[in-house]
């Protein structure tokens, strides 16, 4: 060890001079203690013998600036003293003094006391390089931190849960949130909503957050179901997350009007629908397992469909709500949330919300801390397509008949149906039937395109997944050059209709009877497929062997 000597007696620093290097310690010695500050940093002793009587700066001056330049590693100091007076040997352990050692020196003691204080310097320098260590850890931890934050942050950016028929509340255990929120409309005017509850907490199950987002901002902007969503989602946890990690997750699309709701439940606590005097209407059920646990083949992704009416809201909440600790410690349960919902719905509506939530946070400080991320979200059910109120019923147009012809390039370049419906939607007539005008031909444009001309199976996107299906969409495209798809648009004032009919110079027609009705096993094609057509449109049938697609839509009915 590196001993420093701080003696003005020669004959002391050379007695422990010799005494020391022969214990195998390097030794230096000066003769005041402001020889002692100067040397210091150079010299670097693990311990300091030092004398309480000396010129320029004395040992009690001396033992705290030097304890003060030794910083988080202990230094032991060891007072030289032919003093037996109580007083200064009490001061000399209040100016941070460890030991004496009394003039004549023993050597047998000399080398017990410092085997002794050296084994504790050791100990501290350990702890210094081990908290040293601890610290680099810590300050690079919380650098991937911010990084994974601000990526969260990025990925959530489109998540649009700033509506005004929409409310959530969401508290974390820790920094990063293992339950998820998300929310988007779609281009029909209907909104989505997704609640996911990842297994545990922390940065592990946040970490599920950034693919699970971009799938669903991405399928929500194109409109693709619910069911689809499902089955999307389990995929990509599936390939995604270990064994021991899954999503509970609740996937809703509320339709254009408020009046419908499509949902998937897969291990979600039971969802409420009220109304606003707070009872409840429905149940949303959770029927399925979580998202990341089956294989596709296993997979269920069935939608339940309810009809709503425009004074109700679902309220939709992850087991970290139910789990709440009442004043008895048992827990809140879904029955005894249910009843605080109700209880809120029934005094005031307009603020039933913030009073639920103020109750939770009551409970969470109440119980100082919370065992779960919990999240809850209301979701009113109010028309979101825009209607003109002063709209009339005539409308002073003349009936026209619009012939398009759509090839490779409109379809790379731009969305040739999202382009015609702006257009038909400059008459006053069609102005409020936009949204569903858009889901009918685009639907039918992307049967036809995807069916007759690239030859693409419905069954692909269940193999492959949505993302690579449209990889190979993109890639038949490119190879595919000279088709060409022609859409007949015939308007009627006086009856209110509209019609129109498509077909392609492919090759691959559908499989139809001699009635036009289809005889595929599968008709659900490609997304929300012809049945979701057939729900919105009078007539549907294939023509030609099923080369052409016809639909027939009523003008007459209020928008969806």
């Amino acid at each position: 060890m590196k001993i420093l000597v701080v003696d003005d007696q020669k004959a002391n620093q050379i007695m422990l001079e010799g005494l020391l290097t022969g214990m195998g310690h390097s030794v230096v010695c000066v003769d005041n203690g402001q020889r002692a500050l100067e040397v210091f940093n150079s010299v670097q002793p693990q311990i300091v013998l030092l004398d309480v009587m000396m010129p320029v700066l004395n040992g009690f001056e001396t033992a705290p600036r030097l304890k003060e330049l030794s910083g988080n590693v202990h230094l032991p100091i060891i007072f030289i003293t032919a003093l037996d007076a109580k007083d200064t040997l009490l001061r000399c352990l209040q100016v941070g003094g460890d030991d004496f050692l009394s003039v004549p020196f023993e050597p047998v003691v000399l080398q017990a006391k410092i085997s002794a204080h050296g084994r504790v310097r050791e100990l501290s320098y350990s702890l210094a390089q081990k908290n040293k260590t601890l610290n680099w850890h810590s300050n690079r931890m919380e650098r991937e931190q911010s990084v994974v934050q601000h990526m969260l942050h990025n990925a959530l950016r489109e998540n649009e849960l700033n509506k005004p028929y929409i409310k959530s509340y969401l508290r974390s255990v820790s920094t990063f949130n293992g339950d998820l929120c998300l929310g988007k409309e779609g281009p029909f005017g209907n909104y989505y909503l997704f609640l996911g509850d990842f297994t545990g907490h922390g940065l592990a199950p946040a970490t599920g957050t950034l693919p699970l987002s971009q799938a669903f901002f991405g399928m929500a902007s194109r409109g693709l179901s619910v069911s689809d969503m499902a089955a999307e989602f389990n995929q990509r946890l599936l390939n995604l997350l270990p064994d021991d990690m899954f999503c509970a997750a609740l996937i809703i699309e509320l339709s254009p009007g408020g009046e419908r709701l499509t949902c998937w439940n897969g291990g979600i606590p039971d969802a409420l629908v009220i109304n606003s005097s707070g009872e409840v209407q429905h149940h949303i059920p959770s029927r399925h397992m979580a998202l990341g646990i089956l294989s596709t083949e296993d997979f269920d992704n069935q939608v339940e469909h309810l009809f709503v009416s425009q004074d109700h809201s679902v309220i939709a909440f992850t087991d970290g709500v139910v789990e709440m600790q009442l004043a008895d410690k048992a827990m809140l349960g879904e029955a005894g949330f249910t009843q605080m919902v109700s209880r809120a719905w029934q005094c005031d509506p307009e603020q039933a919300f913030e009073n639920v939530c103020q109750q939770l946070k009551q409970m969470m400080d109440a119980n100082q801390q919370i065992h779960d991320d919990l999240s809850l979200v209301v979701l009113d059910c109010k028309r979101n397509a825009p209607v003109d109120s002063k709209q009339s019923t005539e409308h002073n147009h003349l009936p026209f008949t619009l012939s398009v012809t759509i090839g490779k390039r409109e379809v790379e370049k731009l969305d040739p149906m999202q382009q015609l419906v702006d257009s038909l939607g400059k008459l006053e007539a069609l102005k409020s039937h936009k949204t569903t005008l858009y889901l009918l031909f685009a639907e039918c444009f992307n049967n036809i395109l995807d069916h007759n001309v690239l030859q693409l199976d419905s069954d692909m996107k269940e193999v492959l997944g949505f993302e690579r299906y449209y990889v190979e969409r993109q890639q038949r495209l490119r190879q595919n050059q000279d088709f060409a798809i022609q859409i007949d648009i015939h308007y009627t004032p006086v009856e209110e209709r509209i019609s129109f009919a498509i077909s392609s110079n492919g090759e691959c027609p559908f499989p139809v009877d001699r009635t036009g009705e289809s005889v595929a096993t599968n008709e659900q094609l490609f997304g929300r497929g012809l049945e979701l057509v057939k729900n919105f449109a009078d007539k549907v049938e294939w023509r030609e062997q099923g080369r052409i697609l016809f639909v027939d839509y009523d003008l007459s009915r209020p928008p969806a």
